[in-house]
């Protein structure tokens, strides 16, 4: 059996003449939502490592990204402002888009995508000790591996193994908190999460391959002794996926720092 388990490794080296950019900005893109990129000054010059990316400045500060369609590896974005900055970019695919609005004028997104990025990689890694939560559908299977916390984030590690002879690509993930139903109240309240960062460069599970992933969600979204449910949807087909996560799962997350 093939194993794909995704370790992504980030390479980035750029020159410049006169610029020089203070570090390298992470973003995830898809290629059915957009992605607004706020510099603090006008946008003079756009340089896309891939045509994969599409890049419009729709205001004299303002990039629109997104993805012309799926791409597994990491590809580079470099702008320019006005006032002599140079801003470099490494941009990845996302099933589940991270934030759609990004102010580099707030020196705290940097931060955080790093931060997050940081975080998803040490996941990814860590040793797989959570067992029994899954489903399979057509000969896939999906399992969690971990639920992990930093005491304000919940990032879980999840599986897609492929033992069919067809291939599994991913449409779309989707997660839900759920609140528990009691006696007072007979019916059960379920929003949407929005994660912070979905971690995968893979989309595509090949026939007996292997694929492991994590996502990034907000601590708040789960409060009030909510459950969790993760869909995971295949593109164009019927092997979808659903995983609960009771709340005494979340609130015994493995703590890592």
């Amino acid at each position: 059996m093939r194993n794909g388990i995704v370790v992504l490794l980030f390479f980035f080296c750029f020159g410049a003449k006169a610029q020089q950019a203070d570090s390298v900005r992470y973003i995830a893109v898809s290629s059915n939502k957009t992605t607004s990129v706020i510099f603090p000054s006008t946008i003079i010059s756009i340089d896309r490592g891939s045509e994969r990316i599409v890049v419009q400045k729709s205001i004299h500060n303002i990039l629109r990204v997104k993805a012309d369609s799926v791409f597994t590896d990491t590809t580079s974005l470099t702008v320019i402002t006005s006032d002599g900055k140079l801003y470099a970019f490494l941009v990845h695919f996302s099933v589940v888009s991270s934030d759609l609005t990004i102010h580099l004028s707030k020196g705290a997104q940097i931060h955080k995508d790093t931060f997050l990025l940081a975080l998803s990689q040490r996941v990814q890694q860590a040793k797989n000790l959570l067992h029994g939560i899954g489903n399979t559908e057509g000969g896939v299977r999906a399992s969690m591996l971990g639920i992990y916390t930093t005491g304000e984030l919940i990032i879980c590690k999840l599986k897609l193994e492929n033992n069919s002879s067809l291939s599994y690509e991913i449409g779309g993930v989707r997660v839900y908190s759920k609140e528990r139903v009691t006696a007072k109240r007979r019916s059960s309240q379920e929003r949407v999460v929005e994660p912070l960062l979905s971690l995968s460069q893979q989309t595509i599970v090949r026939e007996k391959g292997v694929l492991v992933f994590t996502l990034i969600i907000p601590k708040p979204s789960l409060t009030n002794a909510r459950s969790l449910r993760i869909d995971i949807a295949e593109k164009d087909g019927e092997r979808n996926h659903s995983l609960s996560i009771v709340n005494r799962y979340l609130v015994n997350a493995i703590l890592i720092h």
